[in-house]
Parts: structure tokens; C-alpha cells; sequence
């Protein structure tokens, strides 16, 4: 039973997940080409991006950075966010496989099993289950280059900060008369209705009661503050609005990166993403069919599996709810990390939404970036980027710097990583990051075992 169960547990795999979504093009991008905004269709809740890749949609295998760019006469920045993926014969194969197929007419689901059995029969079951994890074997690599998430979604556009000024002749953004690089700031959607809600003066960092302290997309998580599950470091972001209807929230997503790898968490994640592309509507009196359904819904609403919101209640011999005995991190009373709805009191003003990140959440020297995405009665108002460092020195009082293309780089990436001053005192061993370890590797070899 064993032997014929793991076969079909990684076959059951691969023609869930290899290489995502479907494309438009009949061919995915050669080895060595750099493009720009290339989207396939949507299908269930992937939008498909790197076509041509190894893996779904931008692996984690890919090398991924930030730039900016100046743009409106150098008034304004684009932000652009680069994958360096590997790719091969057979991963473009198979997405070209997709676009003929769909072409054809046939539905999304018989088209990726076939080009999934296709791969495997082709290039054989190791490879594909390989390529399926963004893993090689590559016959090169490309670039694919985002400024919006979506062929259909606005583009944002970031300004420098108060103190800082545009560098054009370059793709890092602003610097100050020191020469302190700093982070661009979100500005507005250009091409956003006049009509629309809008906001101004945005600034996000570390929260003072209720405002924010300093503008900053770095936040160091200490532990100073108390939150309902334990210690951990409050932030948010505020600005002016004008245009918000009332009777209307802000719409607030989330997507994570960064921090532990949660294997299991994204497979079923990536699974479920997978099976929104073949979803068939169960029957009325199907229910296993049902909460599978449900079950689905939950998972592919978020990026990632953190931010899955999920409450369990169970029923008394009635039908009734029972809501004392409620379990999961969506319960009433209990607010969210980051909020997914942000109630608007006027239809001008200054709004204040508050954060939190428990200590908790990561290990000491783990970075998290989360991009904090809103919307105002389907219209895009916002989005921001927050890292999140979990570093034990930031109780001694050091503080992150930022330089170069203030990214969260990720993998051989030659983009520049948020930074700190590192300390080699014995206290400090087993609680630092790996670059700092890396530096201070002969004095904690001295230390002996703490």
C-alpha cells in the first residue's frame, strides 16, 4: 500500500501545482530576456506571473528586488519588483502546452493535467517533481519585471519623503543631504478615477499612541508593548483622505514574506490555489463536498498561509452555535495583526490604523515583509511595504539602517538587504542573524557553549 500511495501522493501533486496558472502568449520567455508586466489570465485565485519559470507563479527559488524609477517629469517613482528565475526547456514546454490548449477551448483543469502528465511523461517524473518546488535542473535564467500584480490593476506610483530628494541616475530611490538612503513613500494611483477615494501625506512606521512616530518601512520588533496574545511591537500608518463614502470601509489584504518557511502551510496553500482552477460545485446534500468547498474558499482568499483567517465553532445537539467554544485567530473581541477592514468616519479627514506583530511570529534575526494592500468600494486607495525585523539586539538599543535599492532581497540577489550594527558579545550568540554570525563567527567560537 505504501509503495503505490507515495507515487500517487507526488503524481496527485504535480498536476495540482506545476507552473500555476495558465498564459495569453504561445511562448514562454527564452533563457537571458528580461520583460516587463507579463500576465497570464486569471484562473480561480492565481494571477499567473513568470511564465517560463520553474515552479508556480514567482517561486521562492527565483532572485527577487526592488528598484524605483523616476517617472511624471522625475516628480514621481515606480516601484519595480524583479524575479531572476530559473527555466528550462521543460517548464516553458509545459506552459506553452497550457496556451495551445486553452486556445483549443478545452477548460483550464483538462488542460494543466494534461500538460502536467505530459511533462512527466517527457522529462520524466524526478525532474518535473523538481521543477514543480522552482528547483532545476535550469538551462538558464530570466528576468521578469512587475510594477502592478495584476494586467488590470492600477499602478502605483511612491514619492521620497520629507528630508530626501529623487536620485533619476540611479534605481535606488531617494537619499537624504547625509547620504542616507531611505524609502520611497506611497503617493497615489495616477490613473485613478478624480472622483475616487484618495489619500495624502501617508507615512508608516513605529506607533506613538495614535500616530505614527517616524516614517520608516522598517520595524524592529522588541517586545516593548503588550498585545492579547503576548509581548510584541505596535506600528501602523496614517494619512489624510478626502472622496471615502462613509457607509463604505477600507479593504485591506495582506501578503507575507520572509520569516520561517512554512512547508506544509504552502503546500496546502499552493493545493488549494491549484484546485480553485478545477473547482466543481458540490452537490446540496454532498457534505464532505461542501466544507472542502469552504475549506478552499479560506485558504486561496490569502497570500500566503499566514494570513488565512480561519475560526471553528462547533454546534450544539440543536444546530445551535456555540460561540463560547470558538477556536482560531478570526474570533470576535480579538483584533487582527493587520486589520482587513478600517472603518472611514467622514468623507474627509485623517485616519490613524493601528498594527501589531507579536514576538512570537518569528525567530530573533528573522525579517518578514508584508505588503499592506487597500481598497475603497473596489477601488485601490493604498499599498505599503513593512519589514519586520525579529532581532533580540534591538533591546540593546540598535537600530535598522537602510541602503541601495531598500529591498528584502531574497536567495544570490544582488539587490541591497536591510542592515544593522552587530554585536559579538558571548550574550549575544545563537540570538543574531546569519550575516552578523557570519562576522562575529571567530569571538562566539571563543565563547564555548552558553
Amino acid at each position: 500500500m505504501t509503495k503505490l500511495a507515495l507515487p500517487f501522493l507526488a503524481t496527485l501533486l504535480a498536476i495540482l501545482l506545476l507552473a500555476g496558472s495558465p498564459a495569453t502568449v504561445e511562448s514562454a520567455e527564452k533563457p537571458g530576456s528580461t520583460v516587463r508586466n507579463a500576465f497570464g489570465p486569471e484562473v480561480g485565485h492565481l494571477t499567473n506571473q513568470c511564465r517560463g519559470a520553474c515552479g508556480a507563479g514567482c517561486p521562492d527559488s527565483c532572485d527577487k528586488s526592488v528598484s524605483y524609477e523616476c517617472i511624471d517629469g522625475a516628480r514621481l517613482l515606480l516601484r519595480v519588483v524583479s524575479y531572476e528565475c530559473g527555466t528550462h526547456e521543460g517548464c516553458r514546454t509545459h506552459d506553452n502546452c497550457l496556451d495551445v490548449c486553452l486556445k483549443g477551448g478545452a477548460g483550464s483543469g483538462d488542460c494543466q493535467s494534461q500538460c502536467d502528465a505530459d511533462a512527466i511523461q517527457d522529462f520524466g517524473a524526478e525532474k518535473t517533481f523538481s521543477w514543480l518546488g522552482g528547483g532545476g535542473p535550469y538551462d538558464g535564467k530570466t528576468i521578469f519585471e512587475y510594477t502592478r500584480d495584476a494586467s488590470y490593476e492600477l499602478e502605483p506610483a511612491y514619492h521620497c519623503p520629507q528630508g530626501s530628494s529623487r536620485q533619476c541616475g540611479t534605481n535606488t530611490g531617494c537619499k537624504t543631504a547625509t547620504g542616507k538612503w531611505v524609502e520611497p513613500v506611497f503617493d497615489t494611483y495616477p490613473q485613478a478615477a478624480s472622483s475616487a477615494m484618495r489619500i495624502s501625506d501617508f507615512r508608516a512606521g513605529p506607533a506613538c499612541a495614535d500616530k505614527v512616530c517616524t516614517q520608516t518601512a522598517d520595524i524592529e520588533i522588541t517586545g516593548n508593548d503588550s498585545c492579547d496574545d503576548g509581548p510584541c511591537t505596535r506600528f501602523g500608518m496614517e494619512f489624510d483622505y478626502k472622496n471615502a463614502n462613509p457607509a463604505a470601509p477600507l479593504e485591506c489584504s495582506t501578503s507575507t514574506s520572509g520569516g520561517d518557511s512554512d512547508f506544509i502551510g504552502g503546500l496546502i496553500k499552493q493545493g488549494s490555489d491549484a484546485m480553485a482552477t478545477r473547482r466543481v460545485e458540490p452537490e446540496e446534500d454532498d457534505g464532505l463536498g461542501q466544507l472542502l468547498s469552504m475549506f478552499e474558499t479560506v485558504v486561496s482568499s490569502a497570500d500566503s498561509p499566514e494570513d488565512v483567517q480561519i475560526k471553528i465553532t462547533p454546534f450544539d445537539e440543536d444546530g445551535n452555535p456555540i460561540e463560547s467554544q470558538s477556536v482560531g485567530n478570526d474570533l470576535p473581541g480579538r483584533s487582527r495583526p493587520i486589520p482587513s477592514r478600517v472603518d472611514v468616519p467622514a468623507t474627509s479627514g485623517h485616519l490613524f490604523v493601528p498594527m501589531y506583530e507579536l514576538t512570537s511570529a518569528a525567530k530573533p534575526g528573522q525579517i518578514k515583509e508584508r505588503r499592506i494592500r487597500c481598497t475603497h468600494q473596489g477601488t485601490p486607495v493604498l499599498e505599503t511595504v513593512v519589514r519586520l525585523r525579529h532581532n533580540a539586539t534591538t533591546a540593546q538599543g540598535i537600530s535598522g539602517t537602510q541602503d541601495g535599492s531598500s529591498s528584502l532581497t531574497s536567495g544570490s540577489s544582488s539587490g541591497n538587504a536591510v542592515q544593522a550594527e552587530c554585536s559579538c558579545e558571548c550574550s549575544m550568540k545563537g540570538l543574531v542573524d546569519e550575516l552578523c554570525a557570519f562576522f562575529c563567527e571567530e569571538e562566539f567560537a571563543a565563547c564555548g557553549s552558553l
